[in-house]
C-alpha cells in the first residue's frame, strides 16, 4: 500500500516510525532507485530525526544499504537528498562511502555538497548528541 509520507505527522514516535521504514524498504528495495522514492525516506528521516532517538542497528544498517546502493554522483538532487537522510539519521556507513569515494566525484557541485557534509558532520556523526562546545 502506497503511502505519501510527507502527510505524516511531524510527531510519530520511533516505535511507529520503525513500521514506516520497514514499509518503506519493502516498497522500495527493489525498484529502481529513484529521487521521489528517496524523497519519500527523506520524509521519514525528518521524523526520525525529531524524535532525538538513533534508529534500531538493524534498520540503519538496511536503511545504510539502501542508500548506499541508492548514490549517483552525478546527480546533485539525488546526492542532496541523501546527505540530508544520512544527517537526520546519522548513518556512518553511508557517510563514510560517500566521503571516501569523494575525489573520484566528477561533478563540481556534488564533490562541494560532499566536502561541505564532511565538514559539517565528521566530528558528530558517530556521536549525534554530543555538546557541539566538546570539540
Amino acid at each position: 500500500m502506497y503511502v505519501d509520507y510527507k502527510t505524516l505527522s511531524d510527531n510519530l514516535e520511533s516505535e511507529e516510525l520503525e513500521g514506516y521504514f520497514n514499509d518503506f524498504l519493502k516498497q522500495y528495495s527493489d525498484k529502481p532507485k529513484s529521487l521521489s522514492a528517496l524523497r519519500q525516506l527523506y520524509e521519514l528521516s525528518y521524523r526520525q530525526w525529531g524524535t532525538y532517538e538513533l534508529l534500531a542497528p538493524e534498520l540503519s544498517e538496511k536503511i545504510s544499504k539502501y542508500i548506499i546502493s541508492s548514490v549517483n554522483f552525478k546527480s546533485y538532487d539525488i546526492m542532496d537528498t541523501i546527505i540530508s537522510i544520512i544527517e537526520n539519521l546519522f548513518l556512518v556507513d553511508a557517510f563514510d562511502f560517500i566521503v571516501s569515494q569523494k575525489d573520484t566525484v566528477t561533478s563540481a557541485s556534488v564533490k562541494q555538497l560532499i566536502s561541505e557534509a564532511e565538514d559539517d558532520y565528521s566530528d558528530s556523526i558517530c556521536n549525534p548528541y554530543c555538546d557541539p562546545d566538546d570539540f
